[in-house]
């Protein structure tokens, strides 16, 4: 063996092994008492950056990678072959999770939001064994009522982690949703968590009184 070949097969095993550690039960444990509130955090031995993001014309502001961009209509559209296409999805090229908004015609009073969960959870559980509800909170933020689920679906391809939630945003029920590949749950589903406990609406910044979910 020559000695680019024996350079080549070094760089080679270096990487793979390097991709070992990227998922290895000891880096998701370390990375795991990382918040993304501290601004920047790894992923997966990847730094990323956590911004709040202002939506809606700044009514609503939720925080996620500073480099997630909007996904074109027709890439949404092909991911979202169904009805109920989000109008908005966040991601980038190189992490597994994205964030998205679907924004209603349901009009529905923001007191009602508490138990939205559970209609969706008649709903989607009439869609068969393809998804399973794993639990279900509500929290009050500052006027607002905030549902949220998660879900565990599955597709043709693959088993996909979900946390979605719920609130009424001008009496039209604004769904959002957080959701990655099952296999990289142990990462992800702390940062979807906190992700979910950023969203906010701005209107609400001053109101006092608890904010906690239950």
């Amino acid at each position: 063996m020559s000695g680019m070949d024996e350079t080549i097969l070094k760089q080679r095993q270096a990487m793979e092994e390097f991709e070992k550690q990227r998922f290895s039960k000891e880096t998701v444990e370390e990375e795991n008492r990382q918040s993304i509130f501290q601004g920047s955090i790894e992923i997966n031995k990847i730094p990323v950056t956590f911004a709040e993001r202002r939506l809606f014309d700044g009514r609503a502001g939720i925080w996620m990678p500073e480099d997630f961009e909007p996904l074109p209509e027709e890439a949404i559209a092909a991911i979202y072959l169904l009805g109920n296409k989000p109008e908005l999805v966040f991601a980038n090229s190189y992490l597994t999770f994205s964030v998205g908004f679907h924004y209603t015609e349901h009009e529905v009073p923001n007191e009602y939001m508490g138990d939205f969960s559970k209609i969706t959870r008649m709903i989607l559980e009439k869609t068969g064994p393809k998804v399973r509800i794993l639990s279900e909170k509500s929290r009050q933020a500052g006027r607002h009522m905030i549902s949220s689920m998660e879900l565990i679906s599955h597709s043709i391809t693959e088993t996909v982690y979900n946390i979605m939630f719920f609130s009424s945003l001008e009496g039209r029920v604004l769904i959002g949703f957080i959701n990655f590949n099952y296999k990289f749950q142990e990462r992800y589903k702390p940062i979807a968590r906190e992700i979910l406990q950023s969203f906010r609406f701005i209107e609400d910044e001053k109101e006092s009184g608890e904010d906690g979910w239950k």
